[in-house]
């Protein structure tokens, strides 16, 4: 199998190993062992890659039109792929061929998330909801959605998550094909994430605005006057902080106490084209960010408002995803390059 890349990156993000896909990569993620990091290519292809050395062990023929995201099991050595071919794979890193392939819909299977516990597979296809066990028997057919679905996200603490499309957020659980509650929000959405402690509901949307839902209440707030559309949204692991992304700035929200209603925003600058990625530390207070010129950066936005560490990459990014437990940071950009990084902690 192919190993090592030269590759040239410029910056002060230690860099561990390079490899190259044979085309884009579109998604990137660390099992939870740490050991394996898997990759998934525009032509279809996951990778499965030597955490510690680069190398790539595995290259599985995965999704015939194209490969869009790949998700580790929260405990299991168990890989999950999405595909343009409206299906699912599930891998071992062990097995030369998929143990499972679920069938989403017609359209291209676009969201898939595990669930905390790591008993359920969530995915959305097209306007299709399906809820799969992880040994990939369906479990639920929910209701088909009016519009094409944008994102889906779990609650930490409950088999309970939610789906969003234009005009709503919608609440589900595994026992009904029916929505347990709907909020009603008329506009497009992007992307949406579920605060850690469960208080708030956050999704980036075509108007250029963050719009935040009070869950218990359902009471609403909205931040605006975002330059671009806001395709990305994080949260830091204590709830505290939120970043979002619409154009080469971040803006950062304090989240704590009663809100981020009348508290001045705290925004980041050092790209100079669109972020395309951007992620913080499930165990770590660090985020991360990368962009359309290729540039990566690691803040600690709470301290400072200029990156901790820097790095240059020769095509833009596409996808950037922590390990736990070791700080390590791999980078995914539209040339195949896949790359590692070695953080120090903060």
């Amino acid at each position: 199998m192919p190993g090592l890349a030269e590759k040239t990156v410029q910056g002060t993000l230690p860099r561990m190993w390079a490899t190259e896909l044979d085309e884009a990569a579109v998604s990137v993620g660390w099992s939870a062992s740490g050991d394996w990091l898997a990759a998934a290519s525009a032509s279809g292809g996951i990778y499965l890659v030597d955490a510690s050395t680069g190398m790539q062990r595995r290259r599985w023929s995965g999704h015939g039109f194209g490969a869009n995201a790949v998700a580790w099991h929260p405990t299991l050595e168990l890989l999950a792929s999405a595909g343009q071919d409206g299906k699912i794979k599930l891998w071992e890193s062990r097995s030369d061929s998929p143990v499972a392939t679920l069938d989403c819909g017609t359209a291209w299977v676009e969201r898939l998330a595990w669930s905390p516990s790591g008993r359920y597979l969530a995915t959305a296809c097209g306007r299709t909801l399906r809820l799969w066990s992880s040994t990939g028997e369906l479990v639920q057919a929910f209701d088909e959605q009016p519009n094409t679905i944008a994102g889906i996200d779990w609650r930490s603490d409950s088999e309970e998550f939610v789906s969003a499309c234009y005009g709503q957020v919608v609440f589900w659980k595994p026992s009904s094909s029916s929505p347990t509650r709907i909020f009603e929000w008329k506009g497009s959405i992007l992307c949406i994430a579920w605060s850690p402690d469960n208080r708030y509901l956050c999704h980036g949307n075509q108007d250029s605005t963050v719009h935040f839902w009070i869950v218990s209440t359902g009471k609403e707030l909205q931040m605006s006057g975002y330059p671009l559309k806001v395709a990305q949204i994080c949260w830091e692991r204590r709830s505290k902080y939120l970043a979002t992304a619409g154009s080469s700035q971040i803006t950062v929200w304090d989240c704590s106490g009663k809100g981020p209603a009348g508290r001045k925003q705290q925004t980041l600058t050092h790209h100079r084209l669109p972020i395309r990625a951007m992620r913080y530390q499930k165990d770590g207070p660090l985020l991360a960010s990368g962009c359309a010129e290729g540039r990566i950066a690691v803040w600690k936005p709470s301290k400072r408002n200029d990156p901790d560490l820097t790095a240059y990459l020769e095509a833009p990014v596409t996808d950037v995803a922590w390990s736990l437990g070791t700080g390590r940071l791999a980078v995914a950009a539209e040339d195949g390059s896949v790359l590692a990084f070695e953080v120090t902690p903060a």
